[in-house]
């Protein structure tokens, strides 16, 4: 698999996040790479601001959703929520944990605790300025669980 970074609009992109710009870039920059490695021709769907449900008497919101329309079904599979934090927050703790708590909110709502049959991977990135951490959702448990795929970068400090 090809990184993100060796596509030109993509890493221009990045390379002008400026230290304190909006989530709203982070947005653009998550968008682009998601409809890269996820393409609409391959059955893929990322849905901004997608809608959850209602929570503590609130409506909750994921910045970036990805769904997989898999050969003719018209039930997408839900398996990416994306939460983007503005650059220059990224040694913060409590806005990784902010992000992190987002993601479980919204992975529960969606998959909240699936039938055994039913479960298939689901994962949440949190992306704050040039870094991002992936996690895994476990449906038992209701909670997220670091997770890095086999031949990525496993630290803040790695980068291609």
């Amino acid at each position: 698999m090809q990184s993100y970074l060796k596509i030109p609009a993509i890493r221009y992109e990045i390379d002008r996040i400026p230290r304190a710009g909006s989530e709203c870039i982070m947005y653009g920059v998550w968008n682009a790479i998601l409809s890269w490695q996820f393409p609409v021709t391959d059955g893929y769907v990322t849905r901004p601001q997608d809608q959850h449900t209602k929570q503590s008497g609130e409506k909750g919101f994921s910045d970036l959703h990805t769904f997989h329309y898999r050969g003719s079904s018209k039930d997408a599979v839900k398996f990416l929520i994306v939460q983007c934090k503005r650059a220059g927050l990224e040694t913060r703790p409590s806005v990784w944990a902010e992000g992190v708590n987002q993601l479980i909110r919204y992975l529960t709502a969606t998959h909240g605790a699936r039938r055994p049959d039913d479960r298939t991977p689901v994962y949440g990135t949190v992306a704050i300025g040039l870094f991002m951490r992936v996690y895994r959702y476990d449906d038992i448990r209701q909670t997220v669980s670091d997770w890095t795929a086999p031949g990525y970068a496993t630290t803040d400090r790695q980068r291609g």
